[in-house]
């Protein structure tokens, strides 16, 4: 699984397919992220929340966690500061430090795993966050009846045919995250839809009582 072919493109594909929607989303939750000193961003790709995040707060100490080399080159481009740690590394593999960051951000990446591979994922990223933490996760998502979920799904089976040549994507279809981030601790503070139903921006907290 790899968007490096995506990388050069990713921006006006973004733009030409969901407009500003996806860029809103991302950025629903920013406020909620105020509080964190380290901040781990998964799956960030060209880095169009990094750099708001950033010019919210050049205090923080961010680490970009990315499989895509091509899109850690072009979110270095919009990050230079030396408080930001680039890793190329795919989050079914990588182990990353435990109990280090005050607050984990997944744009738009838990959704590209399949539900045999999404459990571990948000096991071992929940495992790098602190026992008082907050995650902020934006996703595509199904709305539960109408019009609306007929729409979402037709558009899912496009989205993922598509991502499926373009890089190899695991995921067939959407698998909610929501059983693993309550597993983890994780309890769900304010979600935003956008789009329709089609997507949804969540914060995430968990207040330290683990286990």
């Amino acid at each position: 699984m790899s968007f490096d072919r995506l990388a050069p493109h990713y921006r006006w594909l973004e733009h030409a397919l969901a407009g500003g929607v996806l860029q809103r989303a991302r950025l629903a939750h920013l406020a909620a992220l105020d509080g964190a000193r380290s901040i781990l961003l998964a799956g960030e790709g060209p880095g169009r929340f990094l750099a708001a995040l950033r010019s919210r707060r050049p205090d923080a100490r961010l680490t970009v966690v990315d499989a895509s080399a091509a899109m850690l080159a072009r979110a270095r481009q919009v990050d230079t500061s030396p408080l930001t740690e680039y890793i190329e590394a795919d989050l079914r593999t990588w182990r990353p430090p435990a109990g280090h960051f005050d607050a984990l951000v997944t744009h738009c990446v838990l959704d590209c795993f399949g539900p045999a591979t999404l459990g571990d994922v948000i096991a071992r990223l929940a495992a790098a966050a602190r026992p008082a933490a907050t995650w902020v996760v934006t996703d595509f998502t199904v709305p539960p009846r109408g019009w609306q979920r007929l729409r979402a799904r037709g558009v899912h089976r496009l989205m993922y045919g598509a991502f499926r040549v373009a890089t190899r994507l695991e995921a067939t279809r959407l698998t909610p995250p929501d059983p693993w981030l309550e597993a983890q601790g994780f309890t769900l503070r304010q979600r935003h839809p956008f789009n329709h139903g089609l997507l949804q921006a969540d914060h995430w907290h968990r207040d330290g009582n683990v286990g």
